[in-house]
């Protein structure tokens, strides 16, 4: 398992696919094992943990 604090931030945009769709988010809480995504479509508390459904998060890089 690895901390998912050096991966993402709070406040960090991100895009999530959620049923196929492409959603984007903002975390909000970053933990060891899991993170929590505001995703305004769906909900402000979206949870995805490593090896369930974390590979579905995409960080936004802005260059």
């Amino acid at each position: 398992m690895s901390k998912l604090q050096h991966l993402f931030k709070v406040g960090q945009n991100v895009k999530c696919r959620i049923d196929g769709i492409m959603q984007k988010g903002i975390v909000t809480e970053v933990h060891d094992d899991h993170i929590i995504v505001d995703i305004p479509e769906i909900n402000n508390h979206c949870w995805f943990e490593e090896g369930l459904n974390l590979d579905c998060v995409y960080p936004i890089y802005n260059f």
